[in-house]
């Protein structure tokens, strides 16, 4: 059965409505970061020992695990050594050996800044 002419811009029309609703809905609920917060109970500033990448395929919410040597505890407790999950094509990019100030919440990242 073929669809008249004249309905078929409408068709089109609202599937492109409902998409745009439905992923302004999903967005903030891919937040992986507490921006905006400025209580971050835990900092400290440390360097990029090792960041390891997962195996296998790789999808939108795949982490890298990245071991901080720590240098100085700014606020709160932390080991000498922290590892974090931190998302793999994410806002943060990491690099082996180099220094950055870290801020967490819980045990998840709040905030990280190179230095």
């Amino acid at each position: 059965m073929r669809i008249p002419r004249r309905y078929r811009a409408r068709e089109s029309g609202v599937k492109t409505v409902v998409a745009v609703v439905v992923l302004s809905f999903c967005l903030p609920a891919m937040g992986t970061m507490t921006v905006g917060v400025p209580d971050c109970p835990v900092q400290f500033e440390g360097r990029v020992k090792e960041i390891i990448e997962p195996l296998g395929a790789v999808d939108i919410f795949s982490t890298n695990r990245v071991i901080f040597e720590n240098q100085r505890s700014l606020k709160g407790e932390t080991d000498d050594q922290v590892v974090l999950e931190v998302l793999q094509n994410g806002p943060f990019k990491l690099t082996a050996e180099k220094d950055y100030r870290v801020q967490l919440r819980n045990g998840k990242l709040c905030w990280i800044e190179e230095l």
